[in-house]
């Protein structure tokens, strides 16, 4: 296809001078495996801390989780609308300065006086604000960055720093937690939101100037982004079934790590060892996602590769027993869900960034980010609220039954029949 059959209807500046992967997209490549490394260490570090040092309850840790994820539902929408007028670029130089001026909060209060509970939450909650800000503006930018045609390799070489990041940094984490303590583990993510910074700021690429803001009104403005996701035939069944796991799946990961922790009786370092050998497994996930595509068809890739994702949550309530068979059984469920999530996950991406207008990838991301992982503050909560009143368990069983329902209706949409990425953008 010629450089012409690429631009869309609202791309009218020439791309023929952007880098694919030279040196400016390695700086990226960089910047966000580093940070995404870091957030792994918190990612586990935070809620340990609840879970053992604070002796936070189910519906405590139901609302931590909360608190990160509920940014999406306050900023997602107005950050997409911000992000489609002005430059991505120094939006996620300032977020990332934020996040680690946040993170550094932690290892001082530990330092100085005692981490609270109510200090975690702030943390959690102004990390997901910043953090949830700067990564719609890195999802906007990247198809300014690269060919549309690029973007499935794109994907695949981030999805690989997700994967790394999943593998390395619950295990170093869970180590550092063990040896330095939960705190101080914390103080590496910070130093990762720093670097990334610094390396972003060196891209030499200029970002394109957006476009003239579209007339209208606000709320037209707005309502544009969900109107892609809910009309289009392709993305309308990815969001829906994507807000209705998410619901479920968050519900299952607040109660994680204190059903781990507290009910297996699992130390740090063996906690981080099982989300670690998800994340070794997401990597042949990554690699492998343009091969599947191609023998399958993107959507069946989609598709199966949800359902699998959500029937290995099935086998976290049969961890009992024997540590060795607790461990298998966690590690087999984390094996699974790293490899089939990922091939889903970069092919969902890279679905809606291709069949998405440039002037609205902001806004589409944004609106995303609002209905998905906005369902994922209110299933935190679900599932904080259901391990209060119900056996851990048993509560986690209700929510991977919950979304293996959710994602098997999924096969009766448009995505059975598609076999390739679009490498054009439409109005829809």
């Amino acid at each position: 296809m010629t450089q012409r059959g690429l631009l869309t209807m609202t791309d009218t500046a020439p791309k023929a001078s952007r880098p694919t992967f030279d040196r400016d997209f390695l700086k990226l490549w960089v910047a966000v495996s580093g940070s995404l490394a870091g957030t792994q260490i918190t990612g586990l570090a935070i809620p340990l801390i609840a879970a053992v040092s604070v002796g936070a309850s189910p519906f405590q840790m139901g609302m931590l989780a909360a608190a990160s994820q509920a940014a999406y539902l306050v900023v997602s929408v107005p950050a997409g609308l911000f992000l489609d007028r002005i430059r991505r670029r120094p939006v996620m130089i300032v977020t990332d300065l934020g996040c680690a001026l946040l993170l550094l909060s932690i290892p001082i209060a530990s330092v100085v006086g005692q981490v609270g509970f109510l200090q975690l939450c702030v943390v959690a909650a102004g990390v997901g604000l910043l953090g949830a800000t700067g990564e719609i503006a890195h999802m906007a930018y990247l198809p300014s960055l690269v060919f549309r045609e690029r973007l499935v390799s794109a994907n695949s070489k981030i999805q690989v720093s997700h994967s790394v990041a999943e593998s390395a940094g619950p295990g170093v984490g869970g180590l550092l937690v063990q040896v330095l303590s939960a705190p101080l583990a914390i103080l590496t993510d910070a130093l990762s939101y720093l670097v990334s910074a610094c390396l972003i700021s060196r891209i030499e690429q200029e970002e394109r100037a957006p476009g003239q803001p579209a007339t209208g009104s606000l709320r037209l403005s707005v309502t544009e982004g969900f109107g892609v996701l809910t009309r289009h035939p392709l993305l309308r069944p990815i969001v829906w079934t994507s807000m209705a796991s998410t619901l479920f799946s968050s519900g299952l990961m607040a109660l994680y790590i204190l059903y781990a922790s507290r009910d297996l009786e699992l130390s740090p370092v063996v906690i981080g060892l099982t989300f670690a050998i998800g994340g070794v497994c997401a990597v042949p996930g990554a690699l492998l996602a343009n091969r599947a595509g191609r023998r399958v068809g993107v959507g069946p890739a989609i598709l199966w590769g949800w359902i699998i994702e959500a029937g290995a949550w099935l086998l976290i309530p049969l961890a009992a027993g024997p540590t060795g068979w607790v461990v298998l059984v966690l590690a087999a469920s984390r094996a699974l869900e790293g490899f089939t999530g990922t091939i889903a996950n970069i092919h969902q991406w890279t679905l809606r960034q291709a069949v998405t207008p440039d002037r609205l990838q902001g806004r589409v991301t944004a609106s995303h980010r609002f209905l998905v992982y906005g369902s994922g503050a209110v299933g935190a909560l679900l599932g904080g609220a259901l391990g209060s009143v119900m056996d851990l368990r048993m509560a986690i069983l209700l929510c991977a039954a919950g979304a293996v329902l959710a994602r098997v209706t999924a096969l009766f949409s448009p995505l059975g029949t598609l076999h390739d990425q679009p490498l054009c953008a439409v109005e829809t």
